[in-house]
């Protein structure tokens, strides 16, 4: 998992042109928010070990005549999963949110020193005073299909630039663009429906660039504490927005994170009763099967969120549905498996 964002990266490195120490000290905020998704892994990967190699050499069976259940074993893994289930909520709660709006703070600093960055097709670019940047396709500074909004608080869009082609350079504060090919719209002072066109072979335009200290990140859900989602959906309860996409992506975030956390009750009830069938000390094969397993779980995790996400199922059933799933799994393996009747 971390290896996936050391390739972000090395694409902020090698294509946006961001320092390497920079960049890196980015992104560590982002390696210490992969704990919250590795943790239940790591706990099911040793629930496996441990309990492998009691079984393959027959500690279990020993345990077992010496008059102690497998229930009491078992409940001994059940504390230590009650206990970082507890300590991962805590985690996921007040340190990752944290966390990951440091590094999306830090992510879009760094791309706003290097503002050629910014600019990046198929995106509406808000980061001009009363300008909206749009393009279609870029290749180093060369543009295609620029359309430049030029924003009027009171009068709302005054004009529009389009040009088939276009180059851009940056000089302090300043976005300068080289149009080719285009047109410009717009509107007259007296009547918005007239408008007023002017065609052109070639246009040259200043866009001044906003400055840091103008730049507001909000926060998006994953950076909000659960209080704070708990919060935003009864303020939007009470100015009557209960359908709509926002409270559900909340809802959803708040069940999602309390219930992942509980997922390592869950994960521990798997590997116990996985660990009974399989019967093997080989690391090798342990860490397979964790792997197998706990790809099985994140992918029912990932169904339930198009479920809640589409409507299918409320986010208060969806999300905890697949520690449902993973824990009856875990207990039925447990039952077949165990020889203690």
């Amino acid at each position: 998992m971390i290896l996936i964002f050391l390739m972000l990266t090395s694409h902020m490195v090698l294509n946006k042109g961001v320092n390497l120490v920079e960049a890196l000290q980015t992104h560590s905020f982002h390696i210490l928010y992969l704990l919250g998704y590795c943790l239940p892994f790591a706990f099911l990967l040793g629930v496996l070990l441990s309990m492998g190699r009691l079984v393959a050499d027959n500690e279990i069976v020993a345990i077992h005549v010496a008059g102690i259940s497998l229930f009491r074993i078992l409940s001994i893994f059940l504390v230590l999963s009650i206990i970082f289930s507890l300590f991962l909520l805590i985690v996921n709660d007040k340190i990752m949110p944290n966390l990951h709006y440091r590094y999306r703070t830090q992510r879009k600093n760094l791309l706003y020193d290097n503002i050629e960055s910014l600019i990046q097709p198929g995106v509406f670019l808000e980061h001009f005073p009363n300008n909206i940047v749009y393009v279609s396709d870029k290749e180093g500074n060369k543009l295609k299909n620029v359309f430049i909004y030029e924003i009027d608080k009171t009068k709302g869009t005054t004009k529009v630039t389009f040009a088939k082609r276009g180059e851009f350079v940056t000089d302090k504060n300043i976005l300068k663009l080289k149009l080719d090919e285009g047109f410009r719209d717009e509107s007259s002072s007296e009547n918005k429906d007239e408008l007023y066109r002017l065609n052109f072979k070639v246009f040259f335009m200043d866009i001044p660039i906003k400055q840091k200290e103008e730049i507001r990140i909000a926060k998006k859900t994953p950076d909000m504490s659960l209080k704070e989602i708990e919060t935003k959906i009864k303020e939007l309860k009470q100015m009557g927005i209960q359908d709509d996409d926002n409270p559900i992506e909340l809802a959803r975030e708040y069940h999602k994170r309390i219930s992942f956390c509980f997922s390592i009750i869950t994960f521990m009830f798997l590997g116990f009763g996985v660990s009974l069938y399989v019967k093997h000390r080989e690391k090798s094969i342990n860490l397979g099967i964790a792997f197998i397993t706990g790809l099985g779980g994140y992918f029912l995790f990932i169904t339930a969120e198009a479920l809640v996400k589409y409507r299918i199922l409320i986010p208060s059933i969806g999300m905890w549905l697949p520690n449902l799933i993973i824990a009856l799994v875990g207990i039925i393996f447990f039952w077949k498996n165990a020889n203690f009747r």
